[in-house]
């Protein structure tokens, strides 16, 4: 019987995960603000025209913000998919995304309209240092009118909590930006790397319920040594 008992324990764990798993949390909801610099956007050939969507943003008089999406959002909006470990803020992975618009116009004759918005807030090892020295992969991308990556953000200060992640750096201009200026011929040089100003997404977040698997485990390994006092 002593060998049946450990046998059906073996089989118990051989299903499960032999570590615990560290706690992940996930983005649910919170604000992201932002304040351009005085003539920031006169200095990449645009001007300001108003919002929609937005809010007083937690920078200044000057700043507006814009709501995180939910993870259950739909069509036209997109879910937040966030997750990220308290602490290390790595191994984290997904998006942040927003709902609402800036509108610009060309500085010069204020004859084009530019609308851009409902922004992510992503992540790409492969910009850390390509934008500035300082970039760090996250990024802010357009999904309205351009469709590209506008900013990436560096000097980052990042703060992953349990319950909360805080996410502050400099908004600097993307080479994608700057290609479309130029294009565009609302500049006519590169800009890349200019900064524009600062950012700023406070986030309200809950821990992911840990997989069956591992409870399984930790049953298992309950009953293993149950097992062993018994036999």
């Amino acid at each position: 019987m002593r060998f049946g008992k450990i046998a059906l324990v073996a089989v118990l764990l051989a299903g499960a995960p032999f570590a615990a798993q560290a706690a992940t949390y996930q983005v649910d909801s919170g604000l992201t603000s932002s304040v351009y610099g005085f003539g920031a956007l006169e200095s990449i050939g645009l001007a300001f025209v108003g919002t929609t969507g937005a809010v007083p943003g937690a920078l200044g008089p000057n700043s507006i913000s814009y709501g995180i999406n939910s993870r259950n959002a739909v069509d036209p909006y997109l879910p937040t998919t966030f997750v990220y470990t308290p602490g290390t803020l790595a191994p984290f992975a997904g998006s942040i995304e927003h709902d609402g618009a800036i509108f610009l116009t060309d500085a010069a004759t204020q004859t084009a309209a530019i609308t851009i918005g409902n922004f992510t807030i992503g992540f790409d090892a492969a910009r850390v240092g390509t934008a500035s020295p300082d970039a760090n992969g996250f990024f802010v991308k357009d999904n309205i009118d351009t469709g590209l990556v506008l900013f990436d953000i560096a000097n980052g200060i990042i703060e992953a909590l349990e319950g909360s992640l805080v996410l502050v750096g400099d908004f600097v201009v993307s080479p994608e930006l700057s290609a479309f200026l130029n294009d565009a011929g609302l500049v006519d040089t590169e800009v890349t790397g200019l900064d524009m100003g600062l950012g700023m997404t406070v986030a309200n977040s809950s821990i992911i319920p840990v997989p069956a698997a591992v409870w399984l485990f930790g049953s298992a390994l309950g009953l293993l040594v149950w097992v062993r006092r018994r036999a």
